[in-house]
């Protein structure tokens, strides 16, 4: 594994675990939504990164010439397309669950003027 690919291994995890942190200690409801997008986010970078070929002049993964050569070109060279359609839709469904817990925080902004789980917990008065 190259050094380039190691860093950005190292710099995703490192930002899930951010994001983890925040979901887990933050008291705020709009910090939690953002840490669980960031979260989110980043597992799509890491599925995208399996995808990924270290190989000189790569291919994308459509076959364009109907012949054994084309296809052995393509084995060789072309990256996996597998990934990339499961982050594409796993970027539509985050989109949808990341703006319903909005409006979640939003109503319970509305109904108990604060955002604050502590506070809605009645934890702290």
């Amino acid at each position: 594994m190259s050094l380039a690919a190691s860093l950005v291994i190292t710099a995703t995890v490192a930002t899930m675990l951010i994001a983890l942190y925040g979901v887990a200690v933050r008291p705020n409801l709009v910090k939690k939504v953002l840490c669980l997008s960031l979260f989110s986010d980043m597992v799509n970078v890491l599925v995208i990164f399996l995808g990924y070929r270290d190989v000189k002049n790569s291919l994308p993964p459509v076959l364009t010439e109907y012949s054994s050569e084309g296809v052995t070109k393509l084995v060789e060279r072309g990256v996996d397309p597998f990934p990339q359609a499961l982050t594409i839709t796993a970027i539509v469904i985050g989109l949808a669950v990341t703006v319903l817990m909005a409006y979640g925080v939003i109503h319970i902004q509305r109904k108990y003027g604060t955002v604050d789980v502590r506070k809605l917990a009645g934890w702290e008065e």
